[in-house]
């Protein structure tokens, strides 16, 4: 394990500017924090680097990561604990960083196992971005599409949100990715296109969801900003008690999603 002492580091200061948007977008690389996430990094194969502390083996399952990178030739290196907190966006980064490579996934391969899909279009909050990552992770879902106006999917509180999620939901973004492709996209595959709108006349459940579900989750104040409601299958609201003006988009998210599973279980 090669042992760095100076913030000044080349390599230091090119992994800290991965807390930036445009290196990131630039490198293709971005920054996981804590063990857990190291851990997902490595087994999903995406894990480049790892920069430690002193304390990183002092646990068994710190040790037996750091061992495990080593056989898999990710580059170890020990530092500081100031430059780990440089690396790091949280107080406590458990001792570890990760550089890892994000997943590029083509819209031709996209695998569509479970027939449901979702189309995020102006979500602005990273930790709302998170949170429906590892819900979609846990539903079963087979992509996620980010239109523009849509935070970047590798926001430091967007992957701590995800739990790992990140690693295990294909996330498409970028300005190739638009409404007008997409809608053809779905329409060739047979995908019933629904989203969650407060103004809509039936409630989630009354809807009766196809093979293929492709839910449009809209800005968090401003609902959707970039998909025309004539170009939807369905529209539904999730009943909310009165004086109760909205639920958080990742709430709203999770109880469409598993509408949609709940209806296919019956």
């Amino acid at each position: 394990m090669e042992i760095i002492q100076s913030r000044q580091n080349a390599l230091i200061k090119e992994r800290i500017k991965l807390q930036q948007k445009k290196y990131r977008q630039k490198t293709g690389l971005f920054l996981v924090e804590g063990l857990r996430l190291v851990e997902e990094a490595l087994a999903a194969g995406s894990l480049a680097e790892v920069f430690v502390d002193e304390s990183a083996g002092d646990t068994d399952r710190g040790l037996k990561l750091l061992q495990q990178s080593g056989q898999r030739a990710v580059a170890c290196y020990q530092v500081k604990r100031e430059i780990l907190r440089a690396l790091a966006e949280t107080e406590s980064p458990q001792g570890m960083v990760g550089v890892a490579r994000q997943t590029r996934v083509d819209l031709t391969a996209l695998p569509l196992e479970h027939g449901l899909l979702l189309i995020l279009d102006g979500i602005q909050d990273p930790g709302n971005l998170g949170t429906i990552w590892r819900t979609a992770w846990g539903a079963g879902v087979d992509g996620i599409f980010c239109l523009p106006g849509t935070v970047d999917p590798y926001n430091s509180k967007t992957v701590r949100a995800t739990m790992g999620g990140i690693f295990h939901v294909p996330v498409l973004a970028g300005p190739e990715i638009t409404w007008s492709m997409l809608r053809h996209w779905c329409a060739e595959r047979d995908y019933q296109l629904v989203a969650g709108d407060l103004g809509a006349r039936k409630k989630h459940y009354e809807v009766a969801f196809r093979e293929r579900v492709a839910l449009v989750i809209g800005n968090e104040a401003q609902g959707l900003l970039t998909v025309p409601v004539a170009d939807l299958d369905e529209r539904v609201k999730i009943p909310l008690q009165k004086g109760a003006e909205s639920l958080n988009a990742a709430v709203a998210c999770g109880i469409l999603l598993y509408e949609v599973i709940r209806q296919r279980r019956q």
